[in-house]
This record gives structure tokens, C-alpha cells and sequence, in this order.
């Protein structure tokens, strides 16, 4: 019953609220494992947006995980996380896929992301957007060094 209920919230392109309604509905999706398969349309068409991609290819992950292209969705989090769309749970999802399967361009981006110059936490309450940013560089910092 599941199903049909978050194929309607996922395929909403227009609702209110959009967003965390978007994240909340794919990480549902995702709890139902390979129950949740009929959804691979409406979690593969929230890939065109960079704030959903992180949940949406963990969803994916968890749905379908043959039918999720790996290095595609792993130079999406990255244009996400280097757009600062999301870019905290960017990283978390490069992770989920195994910083260890990135291709050498992928490990460079992510390097790079993690020592460039501007933040790549932009946005948030006022005195946070640094400690953010610094956990951030430290997540990354750790998984290039778990995959080492």
C-alpha cells in the first residue's frame, strides 16, 4: 500500500514545500528495500534535481541497486555537493557507494571539494554555516583516508 502513496508524493513535482517532502518520501522509499522497485521511474526523474539527488540515489541503492549507474550518480553528488545543493548528505551518499568504487576523476573532484578555498556550506543559521562547512571537510578528510 505503501507504494502507490509515495509514487504520488515522488511524481508531485509542483507541491508545496517541495523539497524535504521530496527527501522524506525517498527515504521512505528506500525502507522498503526491494518492495519499493515500482518507484524506480519517479526516484530516477528526481536525479535532474541537486537538491534531490542524495536521497534519491539512495533510494535507489536501496530499491534497485542493479539498476543504479554507479559512476553517474556518484558525478551527481558531486555536482551537487560543488553546488552546495545539499552537500553534507552529497558526501554521505558518495559514501553509501564506496569511495573506494569512485573513478580516479570522481576521487580528485572530492578531494577537491574538501580543500577548496570557498565554502562548500553556504547556507544555514546565522554562526553555523562554518562549524558546518568544517564537518563537512572533516567527512570528506575521513573517507579519503577509509579508502586509502
Amino acid at each position: 500500500e505503501a507504494v502507490p502513496v509515495l509514487a504520488g508524493v515522488l511524481g508531485d513535482g509542483h507541491g508545496l514545500w517541495r523539497r524535504w517532502t521530496l527527501v522524506r518520501a525517498a527515504e521512505a522509499a528506500a525502507g522498503l528495500g526491494p518492495a519499493g522497485r515500482p518507484l524506480v521511474p519517479v526516484l530516477t526523474a528526481l536525479l535532474t534535481d541537486p537538491e534531490q539527488v542524495p536521497s534519491a540515489v539512495l533510494a535507489l541503492r536501496a530499491v534497485a541497486p542493479d539498476a543504479l549507474d554507479t559512476d553517474r550518480s556518484a558525478g551527481l553528488l558531486l555536482d551537487a555537493a560543488e553546488a552546495g545543493a545539499a552537500p553534507a548528505e552529497a558526501v554521505d551518499g558518495l559514501v553509501a557507494l564506496g569511495v573506494d568504487t569512485l573513478s580516479d576523476e570522481h576521487r580528485a573532484r572530492l578531494t577537491a571539494l574538501g580543500e577548496r578555498d570557498p565554502r562548500v556550506v553556504r547556507f544555514g543559521l546565522s554562526g553555523t554555516i562554518e562549524a558546518a562547512d568544517e564537518r563537512l571537510r572533516a567527512r570528506i578528510r575521513t573517507a579519503e583516508v577509509s579508502r586509502g
